[in-house]
C-alpha cells in the first residue's frame, strides 16, 4: 500500500535512501512545531505553531539548499534534496535546542 504516488515521491525524496527516513523528520517537524501551543490555544499560539512550521520547513531548509548551490556547480551528482533535509534536520535540532534552554 503506498502512500504516495510513485511520481510525487519521485519529486520530493532523493534517488537511494529510505522514504520513511523523510517521512519521518518531517513528521516530527510538524509535531514539535505543535509544541508553541504551550503559549495557548488561543491565536497567538497558533501563529506562534505557524512559525515554527515555517522555519523548520520552509526557511532554514531553504537558506541551506540555497548556500549548496556552489557546491552543485562544481559537483552535478550532489543533489539539491538532500541539501533541503539536511536544513531541516538542522532547524529541527535547533528548535529542540530553543525549547530546552529558551523560556
Amino acid at each position: 500500500m503506498r502512500i504516495i504516488p510513485t511520481s510525487i515521491a519521485n519529486i520530493i525524496y532523493p534517488k537511494d535512501l529510505p522514504n520513511g527516513l523523510f517521512t519521518s523528520l518531517i513528521i516530527a517537524c510538524l509535531l514539535l512545531g505543535l509544541s508553541s501551543l504551550r503559549h495557548g490555544t488561543d491565536l497567538q499560539g497558533w501563529l506562534h505553531v505557524f512559525e515554527n512550521w515555517l522555519l523548520m520547513l520552509l526557511i532554514l531548509p531553504t537558506a541551506t539548499a540555497t548556500v549548496a548551490l556552489p557546491f552543485k556547480y562544481r559537483d552535478p551528482t550532489l543533489e539539491l534534496k538532500l541539501m533541503y533535509y539536511l536544513g531541516m534536520f538542522v532547524a529541527f535540532l535547533f528548535t529542540l535546542a530553543k525549547l530546552r534552554y529558551w523560556r
